[in-house]
């Protein structure tokens, strides 16, 4: 192995982190990913308990690499992509589907911006309107 790809071991999350917290975050990631497999689970619960996981993980200054990582170990995905996986058609499975549904959900989650809640008495723009907001 070489030096390179030892930068990607996971670094260790704070001990006060990997308490009862982020390990119930793990199994509802773990058991929503198990139940969307077998179909009795629905992709709204597997997506809730990745995001929710994701932004703890990120709070923890884990790096995006290390929170796909962390998620795809804990539903048991590979963690490398052989060529066969990058052609949709290929694997057209429904384990497939969720796993690929579950990294987007992911990635999305650990870039997505969070906005400060809008005042109430602030007016909204409608849709189109480019005006600019008065000073």
């Amino acid at each position: 192995m070489s030096q390179r790809s030892g930068a990607l071991a996971a670094k260790p999350v704070e001990p006060a982190l990997v308490g009862n917290a982020m390990r119930k975050l793990e199994d509802q990631v773990r058991d929503a990913f198990g139940r969307a497999n077998e179909g009795s689970g629905s992709p709204d619960e597997l997506l809730g308990a990745v995001r929710m996981l994701v932004r703890d993980l990120k709070s923890a200054g884990q790096p995006p690499e290390i929170v796909l990582i962390t998620i795809k170990q804990l539903c048991g995905l590979p963690l490398a992509i052989v060529a066969a996986d990058t052609d949709a058609s290929a694997d057209a499975s429904q384990t497939k589907q969720i796993s690929d549904m579950m990294v987007r959900a992911a990635i999305d989650e650990y870039y997505m911006k969070r906005r400060a809640p809008a005042s109430p008495d602030s007016p909204r723009p409608g849709p189109g309107d480019l005006t600019p907001p008065a000073r």
